[in-house]
């Protein structure tokens, strides 16, 4: 990553890490490997930042923020087994394309619990609308909104490691119709 001139803040070093991130993963992403992108050194960013779980904390937020915004767009005006195929095929496309980040969504931020549940409710709000859109009870919409992220979330993850087979569309189609159906049975 070239270095650059820009002034330092807070949302520039995210932004640098997120480069880093989603050029060379998220392992990839260090206070040095940040200051260097920067063009400073590696003390001068504890001038906006509390350190490198502070940065990696920021990045939860952000990926999650992001991942959020696209499940959200993908189920606008979707309701039943279409808004969740829709939710289904967006949650495989952010993965996918942006495996770093999505490995960010994934940290806990427990300092910043409150904050971080409110950024994730992007995702859980429009899943539970679509939930509730096949007809499930609101005392089964927490389950079933479970079922529905391990589902995508174990996927995903084979898929990132190639071990879905020489046919993941297919894969996935399968995938997808057991989750329709396993969600539709807690409607009955």
């Amino acid at each position: 990553m070239p270095r650059t001139t820009r002034r330092l803040s807070r949302e520039s070093l995210v932004e640098i890490a997120l480069g880093i991130a989603a050029e060379r993963g998220l392992r990839a992403v260090s206070l040095a490997s940040v200051a260097a992108a920067a063009g400073c050194k590696a003390p001068s960013l504890y001038n906006h930042l509390d350190g490198l779980d502070d940065l990696l904390d920021e990045l939860a937020l952000v990926t999650t923020a992001d991942f959020a915004s696209a499940l959200r767009d993908s189920v606008v005006a979707r309701v039943g087994e279409d808004a969740v195929r829709a939710y289904a095929a967006a949650w495989r496309t952010y993965v996918t394309s942006k495996p770093a980040w999505y490995q960010a969504t994934l940290r806990p931020v427990p300092h910043r619990s409150d904050e971080h549940r409110v950024v994730a409710e992007g995702m859980t709000i429009p899943a539970g609308a679509i939930l509730s859109t096949l007809g499930i009870p609101d005392d089964r919409l927490a389950d079933a909104g479970r079922a529905l992220r391990s589902g995508l979330h174990g996927f995903s993850q084979l898929e990132l490691v190639h071990s879905i087979g020489p046919d993941p569309e297919a894969s996935f189609e399968v995938v997808v119709d057991v989750l329709v159906d396993g969600l539709r049975s807690l409607a009955e």
